[in-house]
């Protein structure tokens, strides 16, 4: 599948609310939701694996909700997402 396709999906499954206690449960989970519609479930850990090496969970839950320099994100979605591809 498209390369910006997949990188889309994984920033609308970030970009999305869902439901959860955990605030980092809730963000992977919301990642992952999206990203495995087109992903191996193994390079949608490891994206957001490596997204959460670099964010804190503070940048993450913010992105979720349109907030930070999302240009930035969108760049760092996109580098994860060829590296896990590897």
């Amino acid at each position: 599948m498209n390369k910006s396709i997949n990188m889309t999906l994984f920033l609308c499954a970030l970009l999305f609310a869902g439901c959860s206690d955990d605030p980092t449960n809730k963000i992977k989970g919301e990642f992952l939701s999206g990203c495995m519609q087109s992903a191996p479930k193994e390079m949608c850990l490891c994206a957001f694996s490596k997204l959460a090496q670099k964010y804190s969970l503070k940048e993450l839950e913010g992105f979720s909700q349109g907030q930070g320099n999302i240009r930035q994100f969108y760049s760092s979605v996109a580098k994860a997402g060829v590296e896990c591809r590897r």
